[in-house]
């Protein structure tokens, strides 16, 4: 059974014209994304692209003795593996599921016939993935540059941004992984956040209680979705 693209809440797909929906829409299908499923990583070719409706997916770098940092997050604004419509088989990054949610599963060649006969998917596509160019380059700016409390507040901020939501379940295990801090750094940037009044971490979860004060608190580090 065909899915009704009214009922979709992906970004990129509900911006779509009905004619560039129907290249490709008979082969999707969607999916449960569990936490920590591995979606795409550098041994492995991409034969499918996946269009988030909910959670939240994480792009990492990993070095050869297995230290990882995130390069940047996707959610319902977009979709994990845009590069194979540019013509790359195999991405850089290890990409899984960080927070879980939801989603439509296509196969890359499908995709990539969609991309080659519509120029307004091509220009839908590729202005996502600037977006994401310029998220990952902001992400190398922010772990350069930033206290672990601003980059904190940047990745709560741009979390809550593509879930639609200011509760964030997450871990601590997750949030130094996602900082490239340890785990006894993530709680006292928490802390140091939470005294001042932004937001209320509990079991697994960080809500913002503040959002205009965690703006100006991360300043330039963060650019709204």
């Amino acid at each position: 059974m065909a899915i009704e693209q009214s009922s979709i809440r992906n970004g990129l797909l509900a911006g779509m014209s009905p004619a560039d929906f129907a290249l490709f829409a008979a082969d999707l299908v969607p999916v449960e994304l569990s936490r920590r499923t591995l979606m795409s990583s550098p041994e492995q070719t991409i034969k499918h692209c996946r269009f988030l409706e909910d959670g939240i997916a994480s792009m990492v770098a990993t070095s050869r003795d297995g230290q990882e940092t995130e390069a940047g997050i996707v959610g319902r604004e977009g979709m994990i593996d845009v590069a194979t419509v540019l013509g790359a088989h195999r991405t850089p990054l290890r990409t899984f599921i960080q927070i879980p949610g939801h989603g439509l599963r296509v196969p890359a060649r499908t995709l990539s016939a969609a991309y080659a006969a519509s120029e307004t998917i091509r220009v839908s596509f590729n202005q996502f993935a600037f977006q994401l160019l310029s998220q990952i380059a902001e992400t190398a700016l922010a772990n350069a540059s930033y206290s672990v409390e601003r980059r904190l507040a940047r990745w709560l901020l741009m979390c809550a941004d593509r879930l639609g939501d200011n509760k964030i379940c997450l871990t601590h295990e997750f949030l130094s992984v996602m900082l490239n801090v340890r785990r006894a750094g993530v709680t006292l940037a928490v802390q140091s956040l939470q005294g001042s009044g932004f937001l209320e971490p509990s079991r697994g979860s960080v809500t913002i209680v503040n959002r205009a004060g965690l703006e100006a608190f991360a300043k330039d580090a963060y650019t709204p979705l």
